[in-house]
């Protein structure tokens, strides 16, 4: 099954499950990974579609969760912890991270490869509330009319929840770049459609 076929298989599946399977629009727990592969991929692609629309808007930190929300998924240092890390993300990722829209102009989410994505105990050094599924980078592939792929790496922190995906910190955003090799060579632990 092609990864939106999957997605729109998803979401018509909470939309028709009553009002108790939907997602709620804030998280309140970390989830594991599905064990579907359809339903993997599809929270996979619900959050690179996200993030691309954030990364073409030039906010990559849209994609990042609230400090309420921090506390509600973590323990309560780490929530502390992570919350005063996430007070110089602005730095972190730069000036550049504003030449990103020019570089994914004209183009649409395609797919997604995610690195050191794994579930995490909750009784871990992340400080989850609940076991967790995670991963620390991402990099979002794009494609532009006429088939050429672009693609760029994001690093942070993230976090599936009963809300989808979202990001405890970010660390950095690389420039894309047209047929990055990565769509070719990088190891990924889980990937969509990058072709």
């Amino acid at each position: 099954m092609a990864p939106r076929a999957a997605l729109a298989l998803v979401l018509l599946v909470a939309a028709c499950s009553g009002p108790g399977a939907a997602a709620p629009a804030r998280p309140t727990t970390p989830l594991v990974m599905p064990t579907e592969i359809a339903a993997r991929h599809a929270a996979m692609d619900a959050f690179g579609a996200r993030l691309f629309a954030a990364l073409a808007a030039g906010r990559p930190a849209d994609v990042m969760l609230g400090d309420d929300e921090l506390r509600v998924l973590l323990e309560s240092d780490a929530a502390t912890r992570i919350g005063a890390h996430r007070a110089t993300v602005a730095m972190r990722l730069g000036a550049d991270v504003g030449r990103v829209p020019l570089g994914l102009d004209g183009s649409h989410y395609l797919g997604v490869c995610l690195q050191d994505a794994r579930d995490e105990p909750a009784d871990g050094p992340l400080g989850l509330r609940a076991d967790g599924w995670t991963f620390r980078r991402v990099l979002v592939a794009a494609e532009r009319p006429g088939g050429r792929r672009v693609a760029l790496w994001v690093d942070g922190l993230f976090v599936f929840t009963d809300a989808g995906f979202g990001a405890l910190d970010l660390e950095r955003v690389e420039s894309p770049r047209p047929e990055h090799s990565d769509l070719e060579i990088a190891p990924c632990d889980m990937a969509t459609r990058l072709r």
